[in-house]
Order: structure tokens, then C-alpha cells, then sequence
């Protein structure tokens, strides 16, 4: 019996990569619009080896307090897209972007199996309302408001 299916990548530039990441900060200013969405949306961003995003994906839109998340899932398009890193990043509809013990967990996860693929998590970001984020990426989340540097 044959395969069902025949996998064929193809890779065409669409247009140029956008300008590095450079800061949770900056990553929360540019997805700040992630906070007007009802339900929790989990974003990929794929990114070279310069920090440019090569690749945006949402991979699970779920309900007012959780979106479904499988490690394959995420790292597919990461994979197929050639990333060197990542950023994971979701909004909280209820407006408050500090994580709860699931979050903790998906991140703990994520990274995870990011160091085994060789594609390592460089920062999971929570989307919140009025410009608020938190961020994995300082070793110790902190709420800021967006736009703001955060080291």
C-alpha cells in the first residue's frame, strides 16, 4: 500500500522579512491589537537569525479563557519556515496579562521542546487590555505598558 499523502515544501519570499524584534516591549506594542479579540488567540512569530520576523501564524484561537496548544502544532510552520527562534505570544480577553498556572505550564512546554528541536522559545508574551503585557522573556514577567523597554 502507498501513502496517502506526498509532502512537497516550497518556500517563496512574499516579501521582505519585517524589522527585528528587539524587546518584549516591542513585540507587545506591535501585537497590542491582539487585546480587542473576545476569545484567546495564540500567535507564532517566526524569526532569523537577526531577530527579523519571517513568519506570523495563529495557531489556536480558543474561548474567553483558554486556547487548546500541542507543541507540533506550534513548531510546524516554525520548522517549515526555516526560524531559528521564536516568540509565542496570546492575549488575555479578561484584560489582566499576568499568567495563570496553565500559561506557566504551555511556556514550560514550549521551551522545552524548543531545546530539543533547536528551536528555542525566546520569549512567550501575554497580550492584556490598555497596552498592558507580560513577558517570560526578562526571567521575571512583569506587567508594563506597551511600548516600553523592557530588559
Amino acid at each position: 500500500m502507498t501513502n496517502a499523502y506526498r509532502l512537497e515544501v516550497v518556500r517563496t519570499r512574499v516579501r521582505e522579512p519585517q524589522a527585528a524584534v528587539n524587546s518584549s516591549g516591542e513585540t507587545a506594542a506591535r501585537y497590542a491589537h491582539l487585546d480587542r479579540y473576545d476569545r484567546e488567540r495564540l500567535v507564532r512569530l517566526d524569526l532569523d537569525s537577526r531577530n527579523r520576523v519571517i513568519g506570523e501564524e495563529v495557531v489556536s484561537i480558543g474561548t474567553v479563557n483558554s486556547a487548546p496548544m500541542h507543541p507540533r502544532e506550534v513548531f510546524k510552520g516554525a520548522i517549515l519556515s526555516g526560524a531559528v527562534r521564536i516568540i509565542v505570544l496570546h492575549n488575555h480577553p479578561g484584560g489582566c496579562p499576568l499568567p495563570n498556572a496553565e500559561d506557566e505550564e504551555v511556556n514550560d512546554k514550549l521551551k522545552q521542546a524548543g531545546e530539543i528541536l533547536g528551536i528555542p522559545v525566546i520569549d512567550f508574551v501575554i497580550i492584556g487590555e490598555d497596552g498592558g503585557y507580560w513577558s517570560s522573556g526578562s526571567g521575571e514577567g512583569q506587567v508594563k505598558p506597551a511600548g516600553t523597554s523592557q530588559k
